[in-house]
């Protein structure tokens, strides 16, 4: 049994229960309830338009999704005892975390797939319309923020020994990235630069391009860089926003290399914010392998 062989089995078992299924249903449902309340309640929505608002529900959805489909990946395998008969058999321990990355990740994927499938129909029949070059750059930007989310929960997995350990870090990272990151990012630039970042909304002063940087690695952050920039539409990040902190999404008519003094670095390029997201989809992953591959499962 190789890689390919435990990411094909473990989506077939995820397939089997009810966490697929729930997932699907759920997104299925949010993309129902937004397009039924665009075409009873709004005068000519216009589908392009309403693309944009679809950001929402899949920042609410698709990261916790990704997170509920992956914490318990390696750690429940662990806490069954299953992970000795797995380990027993030709896999090696790369083939079992990578493997169960990739199969965690075909469910999430497939969840998000399902529920644009959904969204192109609904916009068809309700709406008039079915802009599939939109929707099609939101669905690649969602399943890059579901492959983020997936890429955090597994290495968690693969890190920690029991349940609570893992839930307790997944909730901690999620309440991280959607509340207080940019608080952090904020802290740190007053105790470096003795100042709080400026004010985007009159962008009178530089800010400095490292704290730009630290604030896209967010992958909210990314996700709504690299969603604006494929549908050619502002998508706002959902993250809660503080005084202290930078915003440069504050005000719409201010680009962000104009937040910066002189040309700006290459990490703020939107292409940047892709390989954002693909990061956080290996790098947990790979330092998850690196603790669970020292680990005795004894």
């Amino acid at each position: 049994m190789s890689l390919a062989a435990v990411a094909q089995k473990d989506f077939e078992d995820a397939a089997r229960s009810k966490m697929l299924w729930s997932l699907t249903s759920l997104l299925v449902l949010l993309i129902g309830v937004f397009y039924v309340a665009a075409w009873y309640f709004a005068d000519d929505p216009g589908a392009t338009q309403l693309v944009q608002g679809l950001a929402l529900p899949m920042q609410v959805i698709v990261p916790l999704a990704a997170l509920i489909a992956g914490y318990m990946s390696i750690v429940g395998e662990r806490r069954s005892g299953s992970i000795k008969v797995l380990l027993g058999l030709p896999p090696t321990r790369s083939d079992v975390v990578f493997g169960k990355l990739l199969g965690r990740s075909g469910v999430v994927a497939t969840a998000v797939l399902t529920a644009f499938v959904v969204a192109t129909v609904l916009s068809g029949l309700l709406i008039g319309g079915v802009p599939l070059v939109e929707l099609g750059g939101l669905l690649l930007a969602s399943i890059l923020l579901g492959l983020a989310f997936v890429g955090i929960a597994v290495g968690v997995s693969a890190a920690v020994s029991s349940r609570g350990r893992a839930m307790a870090a997944v909730v901690g990272t999620y309440l991280l990235f959607l509340g207080f990151w940019d608080v952090l990012i904020g802290g740190l630039y007053r105790l470096v630069t003795g100042a709080f970042p400026p004010s985007p909304i009159v962008p009178q002063n530089p800010v400095e391009p490292w704290a730009l940087l630290l604030q896209r690695l967010n992958p909210m952050e990314a996700y709504g860089i690299v969603a604006s920039a494929l549908i050619d539409t502002r998508v706002f990040p959902l993250t809660l926003q503080f005084p202290i902190g930078i915003n440069p999404t504050a005000n719409p008519n201010v680009a962000t290399a104009d937040l910066v003094a002189g040309e700006a670095p290459f990490y703020l390029n939107d292409w940047f914010a892709g390989v954002v997201l693909l990061a956080w989809f290996v790098v947990p992953v790979v330092l998850g392998y690196v603790r669970f591959r020292g680990v005795d499962l004894g």
